[in-house]
């Protein structure tokens, strides 16, 4: 169920249906494994089944004999080659590390690629890597981000004399004083464990080499292809003018297909090597053990409050296992949005934190929906159930009085985040209202005395998107490009810089289009993913589509209705400023300024087209103009109400309720689709999912046998209340793509947690997975009674 305040007639506010669906949903998409050519070959990939070691040797010449293989490279034949090595480009504090498309004399992690084979099929290139062999000077492992900094620790780069990749603190002027003087204190362990991404179709990439243009020509399945020609050129030794990039259609990214991988590159120097058309498509085992984790972190937390439940004072040391760090752009990113945004919703007088990231011999920790936010989130709330039970308090009466004041707007932060946000007191009063809270108090208090355990847990989130990050390390600027032209039939084709994974940016891009050049809706097309198309663009990442890529549309698109306007008045037909125009004028004035040069007003260029450049980042309320650095801000509160079996330890969600504020709406089902597949993402997280180790460094996590994702019958339909509030950039969009996805852990811990109190059970971790509850159960002393004893 969706609930929306009803907008104007045009296109934006509506629900037409998604036009990517017929094509997705028919197998008419276009994948990067669709994209066959007469003279493909195939890459495997050799990768390290030592978690740290020295490579002592490694033999291939047995594996070049076998028929159909062309070549069979290592890290040294890549360098002879041309091949450069990727940069993190992070100055101090992060540790200096320079890494190779390939391993060489050294592995940090199991999966690491040491080696690759080039051959007709890949059956033929996976036959290949078993003939090559690899001598391992084992060295002993570093797993999870607390043992690396204990003394004695090895060390995985032992020029850096340490570990810690990275440290950084910041605290307000007041916070010892003001946990001194706090009427109540504790001190708690959060943590929120590793998992991955997991798109349905895994990383990959596709190139090919024109000898005649001296040309690369790369499909990738990246969120970002502008970014990828950047680093792929600058590997290869090639200018960026040499490179073409394009993205097809993509199975989902979830910011794993942010970065930019070795094994990109790797593709781009075959291509040019082998002068052949080369593939490479991860596996799942690849996808588990050698793309990019996440969540990784562990929270020490000291707070403050009063006897009302105001928090007065928190402190957290953000300890942030990066796995080995040969990842680009850097696996800080999420941490560093964790620091950032500890306070959430709240108006907490007094914050500090000091964040250590660390290397591991595990796997990359990179980007995945949420991007460090899910980890802050869930500590914050914790907090504040922690508050309010100490306190005997209600969770919505603690979160209530610690909300953000509605006035001044916009807030800043306590480190100068400017958060112009709507009032979050009428959000939550909505979500009471909307999620049933009374009566799902009532119902629980019915279910306990029935011998059910039912709980209720709530969530009440101010989630940053659309980050601006000018002049930042890893080249992510807060600009974005899209062009329009209004074709000789009247027709409009839009092109953009971001980049969709399946958020259905060619229905609601044109929509914005469609209304804002006044034409049918059925007449406007988008496209992206290809960097011949636009200079640059810095593709889909952050919830960033509709505050960038709109306000770049609503830029080139309100140009291109100013040049109609003129047009139309020189030829004196009714063109008004705004609003839709009638077919027949569009058309008369499309073929004019293409066809009939010679009848258009002075001074004005033939053809209908125009590209804008959009930085939501400048508002001119710094000093002296200029940009202020800062996200746009979307709220949500949530509500989940799950039952517990504490036998077996399984969860059922009942009930989810979530009161959302992004904004202007453009399409409200697409956003109610966004935020119900978020928060199955984060179902699995708390409920099922986690990438495991052994001590030993080996990945215990291989296949989908090992790593459990939530189905359907797992995930409720979670009934969504809009509530817009326009944001004050252009459009009055704000991002919320990663809503669910941040809100949904930190609320069906709540959830669970308020289940099993009676029996005394704590939370301290994302884990809620059943195994782990029914371990906390029978700690807690409690077994189940046969006579009384059944099953969810």
């Amino acid at each position: 169920m969706t609930t929306v305040e009803a907008r104007s007639a045009g296109a934006v506010g509506t629900s037409p249906r998604r036009r990517e669906d017929p094509r997705l949903l028919t197998g008419r998409g276009h994948y990067l494994a669709d994209h066959d050519t007469a003279d493909l070959c195939h890459i495997a990939i050799l990768r390290s089944t030592a978690a740290h070691a020295r490579l002592a040797s490694l033999e291939v010449a047995e594996a070049a004999r076998l028929p159909g293989v062309l070549a069979v490279v290592t890290a040294g034949d890549l360098v002879a080659a041309g091949a450069r090595p990727l940069d993190h480009l992070l100055g101090p504090p992060a540790k200096p590390l320079r890494w190779g498309v390939l391993a060489d004399e050294r592995v940090r992690f199991v999966g690491e690629p040491i080696a690759a084979v080039v051959a007709t099929s890949r059956a033929v290139a996976e036959d290949a890597l078993e003939l090559i062999e690899v001598d391992y000077d084992d060295l002993p492992p570093v797993v999870g981000a607390e043992a690396a900094l204990q003394p004695g620790a090895a060390l995985l780069y032992p020029e850096w004399g340490t570990n810690e990749f990275f440290h950084l603190e910041d605290a307000t002027p007041g916070l010892d004083a003001a946990l001194a003087a706090a009427p109540h204190r504790f001190t708690e362990r959060f943590e929120s464990h590793r998992v991955v991404g997991l798109p349905l179709e895994g990383q990959g990439a596709q190139g090919s080499w024109d000898p005649g243009t001296g040309r690369l020509t790369l499909l990738s399945s990246s969120q970002q292809p502008h970014q990828l020609r950047t680093v792929v050129a600058e590997v290869c030794g090639l200018p960026e003018t040499a490179v073409r990039v394009i993205s097809p259609d993509i199975g989902g990214g979830f910011g794993n297909k942010q970065h930019f991988s070795r094994e990109e590159c790797l593709v781009g120097l075959l291509a040019r090597m082998t002068g052949r058309t080369v593939r490479w498509s991860q596996d799942r085992t690849e996808s588990l053990t050698a793309s990019v984790h996440s969540r990784a972190q562990v929270h020490h937390v000291e707070a403050g409050y009063d006897d009302d439940g105001r928090v007065l004072a928190l402190r957290v040391r953000v300890l942030s296992d990066l796995g080995n760090p040969v990842l680009y752009f850097s696996g800080i990113g999420p941490a560093l949005v964790t620091v950032s945004t500890l306070s959430g919703g709240y108006a907490i007088p007094e914050i500090g934190w000091k964040l250590s990231c660390v290397a591991t011999s595990t796997c990359p920790v990179g980007a995945y929906r949420g991007f460090g936010q899910p980890e802050a989130h869930f500590t914050t709330e914790r907090v504040m159930d922690l508050v309010a039970s100490s306190l005997r308090l209600d969770p919505l009466v603690v979160r209530r009085r610690n909300l953000l004041p509605d006035r001044p707007r916009p807030w800043r932060g306590r480190f100068g985040q400017r958060l112009d946000v709507g009032s979050l007191g009428p959000q939550v009063d909505e979500l009471e209202r909307v999620g049933s809270y009374a009566e799902w108090r009532a119902r629980q208090a019915s279910a306990r005395a029935d011998g059910r355990w039912v709980g209720l847990g709530v969530s009440t989130l101010v989630q940053g998107t659309a980050p601006n990050q000018h002049s930042t390390a890893g080249r992510f600027g807060s600009i974005e490009m899209a062009s329009i032209s209004v074709l000789p039939d009247g027709r409009a084709e839009v092109r953009v810089g971001t980049k969709s994974q399946g958020q259905a940016h060619e229905t609601s891009l044109a929509q914005i289009a469609a209304d804002a050049l006044g034409l049918p809706l059925e007449w406007v097309t988008v496209a992206d993913g290809d960097t011949d198309a636009l200079p640059y663009g810095q593709g889909t990442w952050g919830s960033r589509t509709m505050v960038m890529a709109g306000g770049a549309v609503l830029k080139a698109a309100g140009r291109v209705r100013a040049q109609m306007a003129a047009i139309g008045s020189s030829l004196g037909l009714d063109v008004p400023a705004l609003g839709p125009l009638s077919p027949e004028v569009a058309r008369e004035i499309a073929r004019v300024a293409w066809w009939e040069q010679d009848r258009l007003p002075p001074g004005a260029d033939p053809g209908l087209s125009a590209v804008a450049v959009h930085d939501a980042g400048f508002t001119g309320d710094q000093p002296g103009g200029g940009h202020n650095h800062d996200d746009t801000y979307t709220t949500a509160m949530t509500l989940v109400a799950v039952e517990v079996d504490p036998a077996t330890g399984q969860v059922r969600i009942l009930d989810a309720c979530c009161v959302l504020d992004c904004g202007v709406v453009v399409n409200p089902t697409v956003v109610a689709g966004q935020l119900q597949g978020g928060f199955a993402q984060g179902v699995g997280v708390a409920l099922l999912e986690e990438v495991r180790y052994s001590p030993e460094g080996q990945p215990l996590c291989s296949t989908l046998l090992d790593y459990t994702i939530p189905t359907a019958g797992d995930v409720p339909v979670v009934r969504v209340a809009l509530r817009p509030t326009p944001s004050d950039v252009l459009g009055g969009f704000r991002g919320m793509g990663e809503t669910g996805i941040i809100a949904a852990p930190a609320a069906i811990v709540g959830a669970v947690e308020d289940a099993l109190s009676p029996l005394g059970v704590r939370l301290r971790s994302t884990r809620a997975h059943a195994a782990d509850l029914r371990a906390l159960v029978r700690a807690a002393g409690w077994v189940p009674d046969p006579a009384t004893w059944s099953p969810l």
